[in-house]
């Protein structure tokens, strides 16, 4: 299972994209469609003027392998379990599947910061917690270890920053392609965070000050064919067990809760 979690600004985009590449599974204190959920959203973030990135967006992705063993049921479960390790479990959220019953079956969440206190929710650590995360529920649920390639591909020989606009890409790309299992989706957070990909035979970026850069020269890992290495996922071998947990499929969504 790869957990992945960041910090936006952009909480209508990140709604609008998971609403239309999937369907709604869970919603926690707010209903209705992706413009309902934002609207809620935006009236209870108003209370904090401090903070700048006020929503999470994460993505949960279990492996190719397991196919079929998550029921709506436990995405919705794993969801909430996510919450509360995270600390967001009383605000407002939203839990997406996308691709269901295929080999890439995944949920996105998308959760308010912002809470009835009307502070934001830490974000420091959530890496780490992520990790954690995804090996109490590979456990938990019977799932193969998996890890993202970004996390196994060894640095041959870093490019200095030599601006500020290099460190700015590629602090901004490194982000993309953490949350990313596709180019469609490495290019859709790219854009809101203000920076324009062009893809030909190779891949170059362009900041909101019009800076334009390969990828390449940003750094080795930047190419094309490296970044595309790095959205796929990679299987870590377990011991085999005796027993094998698989949980049937359920046909029909459950309703949403308040």
């Amino acid at each position: 299972m790869i957990t992945v979690l960041q910090s936006i600004s952009y909480t209508e985009n990140a709604l609008n994209y998971c609403e239309k590449g999937g369907e709604v599974l869970h919603t926690h204190k707010c209903l209705g469609n992706a413009k309902d959920v934002y609207r809620q959203m935006k009236r209870q973030e108003s209370y904090n003027t401090r903070c700048f990135k006020k929503s999470f967006h994460i993505k949960i992705r279990i492996a190719p392998e397991d196919k079929g063993k998550l029921s709506n049921q436990d995405w919705i479960d794993i969801g909430q379990q996510y919450a509360q390790k995270i600390g967001f479990q009383d605000n407002l959220y939203a839990v997406y599947i996308h691709e269901e019953g295929t080999d890439r079956e995944h949920i996105h969440m998308v959760a308010s910061r912002i809470g009835d206190d009307n502070l934001a929710v830490s974000d420091s650590y959530t890496h780490f917690k992520s990790q954690d995360f995804s090996r109490e529920i590979e456990k938990r649920y019977n799932l193969r270890r998996v890890k993202r390639k970004l996390e196994c591909i060894k640095q041959d020989i870093e490019f200095v920053l030599d601006n500020s606009h290099t460190a700015e890409f590629k602090t901004k790309i490194t982000a993309a392609i953490e949350i990313s299992d596709s180019l469609e989706d490495f290019v859709f957070h790219l854009e809101n965070q203000g920076v324009r990909t062009k893809i030909g035979r190779g891949i170059s970026f362009i900041n909101s000050k019009g800076v334009k850069k390969k990828g390449s020269q940003i750094d080795r890992k930047f190419s094309l064919s490296k970044i595309k290495q790095q959205l796929t996922m990679k299987t870590v071998k377990q011991p085999v067990v005796n027993s094998t947990k698989v949980i049937n499929r359920k046909p029909n969504h459950p309703g949403m809760s308040i």
